[in-house]
């Protein structure tokens, strides 16, 4: 039987004390987090903060250990896969596909929770795959096998998998790997447009604390497996952070096209005895 919360039709996701980790380490410990519906949420910490296994167990790729989380009211853990998967689409960090298969192939997957097998042979959802394409520019590359393209490439043709589901939730996981300076704005002013036209609900892990502070509204910055601040993007980017969770020394300053924060890292921060071997 599905455990349900009290629905709440402005949250997506509701985590009640959750423990999540792997084997018998614990990364985080009794992590209640609320997202809004509609919302841009970034993830921010340094290696090893949680961050991306938090993602995870948002989207289900692993249960947590104690705890539950909700999608929508219900238990995730307890919910059909294809019933998830009309829901929410995920790009993550790591893919794995068959050498052989096409741009196209790959992002006609995206199809099945809604169409079903016999959907998929009758191809009716041609006009979400093609949009999916469109939007992130791989028109040239449909029939390329996977593994002929580029890392960029390859990236893109992950992130048109995961956009046609046409969900209302799309969590990623360092979505701009790979990616050059321009690709990475193109890929994150595409998922800001998702957000703002069609009300999706973005949660993102983002290793560029300025992307995450221009493309969301919202940044939980992790460290050791807890929320170590959380709020909007200039409440939360300041010298403090950077210093006592990236040990870094840096400016923060306000971006004059966006108007986000932005941060100017200049050092890091060595202990006493690394400085003093430093200056020898």
């Amino acid at each position: 039987m599905t455990k349900h919360q009290p629905i709440n039709p402005d949250t997506t996701f509701l985590t009640d004390g959750v423990s999540t980790g792997y084997g018998g380490h614990v990364v985080s410990c009794r992590l209640s987090l609320t997202i809004k519906r509609r919302t841009r949420t970034a993830l921010v910490g340094p290696n090893g903060s949680g961050k991306s296994t938090t993602l995870k167990t948002l989207a289900r790729l692993i249960a947590p250990l104690s705890g539950a989380v909700y999608l929508s009211g219900q238990d995730i853990n307890r919910l059909p896969t294809r019933q998830v998967a009309r829901q929410m689409a995920i790009l993550p960090q790591v893919h794995e596909v068959p050498a052989e298969l096409t741009v196209l192939e790959l992002v006609e997957q995206g199809r099945f929770p809604h169409v079903g097998a016999l959907g998929m042979l009758r191809r009716r959802d041609d006009q979400a795959i093609q949009d999916a394409i469109r939007m992130t520019r791989l028109e040239q590359f449909v029939h390329r096998p996977i593994d002929t393209l580029s890392g960029g490439e390859r990236q893109r043709a992950w992130m048109a998998l995961a956009l046609s589901q046409r969900t209302e939730v799309l969590l990623l996981d360092e979505p701009t790997t790979f990616l050059d300076v321009g690709h990475q704005l193109d890929l994150l002013q595409l998922v800001s447009g998702l957000n703002r036209k069609r009300g999706v609900t973005i949660v993102m892990v983002l290793h560029d604390l300025n992307h995450a502070a221009r493309f969301s509204d919202r940044m939980i910055a992790m460290s050791d497996g807890d929320v170590v601040a959380d709020g909007a993007p200039a409440k939360v980017l300041t010298p403090r952070l950077l210093r006592d969770c990236f040990a870094v020394k840096a400016l923060v300053v306000t971006d004059p096209k966006t108007g986000a924060p932005m941060c100017i890292p200049h050092s890091p921060i060595f202990s006493d005895d690394q400085q003093n071997a430093a200056n020898d």
